[in-house]
């Protein structure tokens, strides 16, 4: 006998409500609710036929769905209205039953019963629709019952609905988590993620959504390809884990949303080096004429022990491109600056890191540097217990441009 998806709800008489599920078809059931039995099993014959009561359903006369991968599948209402002898429900208990091939709804349908009007109604809860362009036929017939074993039927009129629920091709990345593993101090390869549209699609995009999105660098491929890139702007501490989502969207040729989530994680492992720096360099491109300060960029250097006392700011070199006059900054050359949280105040606390940060400015008391590249080498000195000592330089470009 061919297995088929069964939805069951019940009713104590007509007022006290509780739902369940039997799942089947084209998956397992899912957990326990209300009491009923969870699992797969055959749709049974009918055993015997409540005389004097029938159930006829009024609507829909047919189910008919269009959406796209990844949407929700709208709800469907099943109403109906009860003929004969209700007081055989008495002290009974109502089950109504869905029966359908295909696993596109919920499998705890809300019922709802109006005593007075004899009217019974069961909502049918879309599930997101599943990947693959398809359309879904077949026949959701309604069942009804006495008993939770279904040994005791009512009669129902017009019990099969004909449904067509089309998945047209939505959006789909082509996978959902980028998981990315690397010993402390290691780069990591960029990881691309190809990305389906909808036909005719009128616009995607990347957004942050929620965790440690400053951790990661997701966005659209540079070439103008249907992919994304995932990547990581800077080294991270030994022994450490991050996780975020960013929601990707695109937009369809009939003006609707489409959002998918993209779950990245990094898990940074113990490693040998002796020393971590973030990111490589600071490069900062500011428009001729700027007045004010650029933003700040931080950076830091991890350890694999609380050794961030062992770190100093020794001092730094700076290049102008030559003839240039920096003599309007109040010492020799200072269009950049540079603040060491972990030099500031005594004692100095020894943790995993040592963070500073840097700004840069053009103009200085509105005399402003001509256009060219202004770069610097600034020095910190890491003494760790039992030597070596080690020299770092982190290098920071200003580019003025017109």
């Amino acid at each position: 006998m061919k297995l088929k998806r069964v939805f069951q709800a019940a009713a104590a008489g007509l007022a006290s409500l509780v739902i369940a599920a039997c799942g089947g078809g084209g998956g397992g059931g899912g957990g326990g609710g209300g009491g009923f039995p969870i699992g797969i099993a055959p749709v049974a014959p009918p055993v015997n036929y409540v005389n004097g009561l029938s159930i006829r359903i009024n609507q829909p006369a047919s189910i008919d769905k269009t959406v796209y991968e990844g949407q929700m599948i709208p709800s469907v209402l099943v109403s109906g209205t009860l003929s004969g002898d209700v007081n055989l429900l008495s002290g009974k208990v109502l089950v109504l039953l869905v029966v359908m091939p295909d696993p596109l709804f919920e499998e705890k349908p809300a019922i709802a019963i109006n005593a007075a009007a004899q009217s019974a109604s069961l909502n049918m809860t879309g599930k997101i629709a599943p990947d693959g362009p398809k359309t879904y036929k077949g026949n959701m017939t309604i069942k009804a019952c006495l008993d939770t074993a279904c040994q005791s039927e009512i009669r129902v009129e017009n019990p099969q609905i004909p449904y067509a629920i089309t998945v047209k091709t939505g959006l789909v990345l082509g996978s959902k988590n980028v998981d990315f593993v690397t010993p402390f101090g290691a780069a990591v390869a960029p990881v691309t993620v190809p990305v389906t549209l909808p036909e005719g699609a009128a616009s995607w995009a990347v957004a942050p959504a929620i965790g440690s999105t400053d951790t990661f660098k997701v966005e659209k491929a540079g070439d103008g390809s249907p992919n994304l890139v995932v990547s990581l702007p800077a080294l991270l501490p030994s022994a450490s884990s991050y996780k975020a989502s960013f929601s990707v969207s695109a937009i369809t040729s009939d003006g609707q949303k489409l959002s998918r989530l993209l779950e990245v994680s990094v898990l940074t492992n113990p490693s040998s080096a002796p020393y971590v720096l973030a990111k490589p360099e600071a490069h900062f491109v500011v428009k001729q004429g700027t007045p004010t300060l650029a933003p700040a960029q931080d950076n830091a250097v991890f350890f694999p022990g609380n050794t961030s006392d062992k770190m100093r700011y020794m001092g730094m070199v700076m290049n102008t491109p030559p003839g240039v006059d920096t003599s309007m900054y109040p010492g020799p050359n200072l269009w950049l600056y540079d603040y060491f949280y972990n030099e500031a105040g005594l004692p100095r606390y020894a943790t995993k890191s040592y963070s500073w940060s840097t700004q840069v400015q053009a103009c200085y008391n509105d005399r402003c540097l001509v256009p060219g590249r202004y770069s610097a080498q600034v020095q910190f000195r890491y003494t760790p217990d039992g030597g070596p000592v080690y020299d770092i330089y982190y290098p920071v470009v200003m580019d003025v441009v017109p």
